[in-house]
């Protein structure tokens, strides 16, 4: 099937000023593309196109009005929070920690770069203290820690099947969630592939705990060795550490360049020895001229250099 292409601000050049402020309050009421274009009466395809595009003049709109809207809202709350209205004050802190909440789960599941979030967590995940969690950010944590308690008894299928069938998330965010519990309980704030490293020796180390409790023979304790020599090659325990160098190893060595040895703590240079040396070189005259020259034996005939440099470009 040919991929249509569609062209760029091809409705929004086109809109009138009446248009513009028509698809302003469709954005602030958070109408849908189709129902928009059927409205107008635009081509569905190139309208959504439009709409999809955030630098388009239809997308723009359509953002301003949303923005507007929600503006004119959250500034008569703030009005009524200010003036001492107790359901616009609980509101408007509830508007507040749910973003906070949003930027604090990019934060912690991102990468882990931002030290703050990540020892929050860490406190709450290993010490249960909530004071610098929100009640949306302590769900979410406990909601990630029956994910990996039902990963490690049942396995990822069946785990994703759950939040599917019985808590009644979208496979996609299901699967997102879980994910998410990986990353939480795994991962050394390193690379996937170390967090999928812990988590399958921890697997090994739950089962080795299961068959020691129940070994009753040499070999059945054979088998729980074996058991937990995998555990240790997952983690690469068999393998020798890498030896890391010092910082100073990696730091770019320092240059000094200077016509005089004054400057960096050496003694004047025997200008008469130089040219002594020079003197008993086996190379040309010409060649020997310039050694001098360079090593500030002679002084530059600037004119002279000048006049050679334009005899090398003919």
């Amino acid at each position: 099937m040919t991929k249509r292409i569609y062209e760029r601000n091809k409705i929004g050049d086109d809109l009138t000023r009446d248009q513009v402020e028509e698809l302003q309050q469709f954005g602030a009421l958070e109408w849908e593309p189709r129902d928009i274009a059927i409205y107008f009466g635009f081509d569905i395809g190139q309208f959504t196109a439009e709409y999809n595009d955030p630098e388009s003049l239809v997308s723009l709109a359509i953002t301003r009005g949303r923005l507007q809207a929600l503006a004119t809202v959250n500034k008569a709350l703030l009005g009524n929070a200010q003036a001492g209205d107790l359901p616009s004050i609980n509101h408007l802190e509830k508007l507040r920690r749910e973003k906070s909440f949003k930027t604090s789960k990019l934060d912690i599941f991102g990468s882990f770069d931002n030290e703050k979030a990540f020892r929050r967590v860490y406190e709450y995940m290993t010490e249960g203290r909530t004071n610098d969690l929100s009640n949306n950010e302590k769900l979410f944590l406990d909601l990630l820690s029956i994910i990996n308690s039902i990963d490690r008894h049942i396995g990822k299928r069946a785990t994703i099947k759950f939040l599917t069938q019985q808590l009644g998330y979208s496979y996609d965010r299901a699967a997102d969630y879980y994910n998410q519990a990986d990353a939480l309980f795994y991962s050394n704030r390193s690379t996937t592939k170390e967090a999928l490293r812990n988590k399958y020796a921890e697997l090994l180390e739950d089962l080795a705990h299961a068959a020691k409790n129940v070994a009753a023979t040499p070999k059945d304790f054979e088998a729980v060795s074996e058991i937990i020599a995998k555990a240790a090659k997952i983690r690469k325990l068999d393998e020798p550490e890498i030896q890391r160098l010092p910082p100073q190893m990696y730091m770019r060595p320092l240059r000094v360049f200077s016509l005089t040895t004054d400057v960096i703590g050496l003694p004047a240079v025997n200008r008469q020895e130089v040219s002594e040396q020079i003197q008993r070189l086996a190379v040309p005259e010409a060649t020997k001229s310039r050694l001098r020259r360079e090593s500030l034996v002679e002084d530059v005939d600037i004119i002279e250099f000048l006049n050679y440099g334009k005899q090398s470009e003919n």
